[in-house]
Formats: C-alpha cells, sequence, structure tokens
C-alpha cells in the first residue's frame, strides 16, 4: 500500500513499531468508551493478535492504517483508520476511524484523514458505497460524519455491547455520487 496523502495527514501502512502506541490507545478511557468499551482493557498480547495480520500484510478482510502528521519536523502516529477490503458484487466498504492522541482530536485531522481515504477508495477501489456505525452517543463523530457528506441511514436499536448493557448504533453511508458532489 502506497502512502496516501492529504493537507493535514499522511496514511501508511502499519508496523509492529505500531504496537506499543496502539496498546496505549487502546487502554485509554476517552478512546474506549467508544471502541471496545472502558471495562475492556487491552493486554498488549491481545494487541499485538489483533492487528497481526495487518502488519504481516495478509489480512484479506480490511486494511489498516496508521494516521501520521509531522510534529517537530518527524512523522508521529495519532491515530489508525481501518476499511474492509471492496465486496466483489456490490463495490461497498465499511470505515472506521480512531484518533489515539488527544492533542489532535477535534483539530480536522481525523476529517483530513478520512477524505484521504474516501478518495483513495471512491476514485482508485472504484468504490460504490462506503458506510460507517457510530454508538448512538457518540454525537461528536455523528456530526463529523455529516459534515463530510455522510447519511443517516438508520438506526440499529440495542445492537451493540458496551460496558455492560445494549447501546444502539447508527449507521452512516455515502455513495460514489455523494463523494462526487461534494467534491
Amino acid at each position: 500500500m502506497p502512502l496516501l496523502r492529504g493537507q493535514l495527514t499522511t496514511l501508511r501502512a502499519m508496523t509492529r513499531d505500531d504496537l506499543p502506541t496502539l496498546h496505549r490507545w487502546l487502554n485509554d478511557p476517552s478512546v474506549m468508551q467508544w471502541w471496545d468499551g472502558r471495562d475492556h482493557p487491552a493486554t498488549f498480547d491481545r494487541v499485538e493478535a489483533r492487528f497481526r495480520r495487518s502488519i504481516e500484510g495478509s489480512d484479506r478482510e480490511s486494511e489498516r492504517l496508521m494516521i501520521e502528521v509531522e510534529r517537530g519536523g518527524d512523522p508521529a502516529a495519532i491515530g489508525m483508520i481501518q476499511y474492509t477490503r471492496l465486496q466483489p458484487r456490490t463495490r461497498t466498504s465499511q470505515i472506521d476511524v480512531l484518533i489515539g492522541d488527544p492533542e489532535f482530536r477535534e483539530s480536522g485531522y481525523g476529517t483530513d484523514a478520512l477524505k484521504v481515504l474516501l478518495r483513495h477508495l471512491f476514485e482508485d477501489q472504484k468504490a460504490h458505497r462506503v458506510w460507517l456505525t457510530l454508538r448512538a452517543g457518540n454525537e461528536r463523530a455523528q456530526r463529523s460524519a455529516e459534515k463530510m457528506g455522510f447519511v443517516k441511514e438508520g438506526v440499529l436499536r440495542e445492537h451493540d455491547w458496551l460496558e455492560g448493557k445494549h447501546v444502539d448504533v447508527a449507521v452512516y453511508g455515502m455513495l460514489v455520487d455523494d463523494w462526487r458532489r461534494a467534491q
């Protein structure tokens, strides 16, 4: 996977050196409240197992990329973005974005990384539809998705289990025609 560059961010392949950073993020309560739950700590071994195929380049189902920015003249990972490989017949892909470094949240970095990925999926990969799910209480992420041009397609009631209870999940989608209009 070549580097994908935006105005603020660069998306690059995940490496073994990223594991300590991913481990830290996946144990940060401010991340985990929307990811796997704050009651679901991640051991280093579990993080390594979760991302092993991505690091090896052998994951046939999804692609996980690190989001980097320049910090003091050097590249620094601030998050991760992932997408499922396009379904051959439908040309659809599900995506997720995580800004793990709190210093870079709510500053446009996630939006920039998402624009880069959407451009890659719609223009390079010829996707027809890209979609994502957000926990219903994650209003900040929902506003960001709508600002990007995603359309709220519905709510899966009590679809997910988070911190000991069922929670609603909102589904957002973007079609290639939506992408073209937004450009």
